[in-house]
């Protein structure tokens, strides 16, 4: 089943007070992270604190939403009855242009010299997320 076929039914992701800037961003296709008003680092979105400084006031800003893949695993046995239909699927760590790692579903072929960009989908449940595409080019469906 290719990537575009199952993005109907993966499973739906679900937003909390902490990740809706997340979502609400993803839903306009746009990633992004956070940066401490510290120090300036640039943060994965689930940081709540910063590694550099321990700062705490962290603010959400746009990605490039291209990066470099750092490790990936092809799922071949479902970790649970949601994923048995979606196997084999591949997920990776992506290295962001701006330096912090996210990790996701990845689709096209993976390497060690894949530079990745990240494509939305956008399910009729849950959330919008992004997904990390190995294929200049290349376009996710949209379920709408």
């Amino acid at each position: 089943m290719s990537d575009q076929a199952t993005a109907a039914i993966w499973p739906p992701m679900q937003r909390d007070g902490k990740s809706a800037e997340f979502f609400d961003a993803a839903r306009r296709g746009e990633l992004v992270i956070k940066k401490c008003g510290g120090c300036g680092e640039l943060l994965a979105p689930e940081a709540a604190v910063c590694t550099t400084c321990g700062g705490t006031e962290l603010t959400w800003v746009p990605a490039a939403g291209t990066g470099t893949l750092i490790t990936w695993t092809v799922v071949h046995r479902a970790p649970n009855r949601a994923y048995t239909d979606l196997v084999p699927y591949v997920v990776g760590v992506v290295e962001l242009t701006e330096g912090p790692w996210l990790y996701g579903r990845i689709t096209g072929t993976p390497s060690a010299t894949a530079v990745l960009r990240t494509e939305f989908v956008h399910p009729d449940q849950g959330e919008s997320y992004p997904i990390w595409s190995t294929e200049p080019g290349a376009t996710t469906e949209s379920d709408k």
